[in-house]
């Protein structure tokens, strides 16, 4: 499983550990009008890299907000070398970002074939690193390009059509990050979705999993959470949310509990909630959606 460290235990990986690279995996929703890679190159753990989540999304005209990733293992593995990433590498990401974006990267590495016991995320961020009085700087690192063999892990990852399988004969519990006003049916930002939630998924905003300081909260009150809303942690779990971006926090905050059975619908809401009929379907109510209202 992968690790959850905080400031000091990452400034004595970065002092003492070899085979090591720190990747600021940072992304902001475009309504926010910020540039991540731009606040990177400002200011940056020391040692740090870019890590640019959207590398390694495929772009689908059909659906431009969803970011489902790559599946073509010889690209994958050439982006990922390029990036300076070998198989045996130890990797922390960390980010600056209220959607905790370095789950998303440090699922996308498991995904990709990672050993996820070389895989770290930062408690707190660049702020949690500031806090602890950790070296920053500016620019961008020379990167040496590396050998890396990418080897795509579906078990990680759901389909539309393993969702509709599992919505006519659950197997799977389906939990859903977003906002509990967007879980609802308040009203949806993006054009062309319906409100609402996939019929009989739990309600869980990642904002419960942290503190005021953007902090994990004690590990053991959040399997006392997770329990209370219902869920069976014996049982495998599908996270979902807004476009599959925010989906992996809970996934992480799942492997550190030790619940390793989980997986990501990656087309989330965008893709389940979306007005238009995809091919093959002769109704969109092959898609239900359920609201608190009903």
């Amino acid at each position: 499983m992968p690790w959850l460290i905080n400031a000091a235990q990452l400034d004595k990986f970065r002092k003492n550990q070899k085979n090591l690279l720190i990747f600021d995996a940072s992304w902001h929703m475009p309504s926010t009008e910020r540039d991540a890679k731009k606040e990177y190159t400002e200011k940056h753990i020391i040692g740090a890299q870019f890590f640019d989540i959207k590398l390694f999304s495929d772009p689908n005209p059909e659906l431009p907000h969803k970011n489902m990733l790559i599946r073509d293992e010889a690209l994958i593995s050439e982006k990922l070398g390029a990036q300076g990433i070998r198989n045996d590498f130890k990797i922390i990401f960390y980010d600056n970002s209220s959607l905790h974006t370095s789950c998303r990267a440090l699922w996308m590495l498991k995904s990709f074939g990672h050993n996820p016991q070389l895989l770290y995320v930062l408690d707190g961020g660049l702020a949690a690193w500031e806090r602890y009085g950790g070296k920053t700087e500016s620019g961008e690192p020379n990167v040496t390009a590396r050998q890396y063999k990418a080897s795509f892990q579906e078990e990680f990852i759901r389909t539309l059509a393993q969702m509709k399988f599992n919505e006519k004969e659950p197997h799977e519990q389906v939990v859903d990050v977003r906002h509990a006003v967007r879980f609802a049916g308040g009203p949806e930002e993006r054009p062309g979705l319906r409100p609402g939630h996939i019929p009989d998924s739990f309600s869980f905003p990642y904002i419960t999993l942290f503190d005021k300081n953007n902090c994990w909260r004690p590990l053991e009150k959040i399997r006392q959470q997770l329990v209370g809303i219902g869920l069976d942690l014996q049982t495998p779990i599908v996270s979902t949310c807004g476009s599959g971006t925010s989906a992996p926090i809970l996934n992480f905050t799942l492997d550190i509990l030790g619940h390793t059975n989980n997986a990501v619908y990656n087309g989330s809401w965008t893709e389940w909630g979306a007005e238009k009929l995809y091919p093959g379907e002769n109704s969109v109510e092959e898609r239900p959606v359920k609201t608190s209202l009903d």
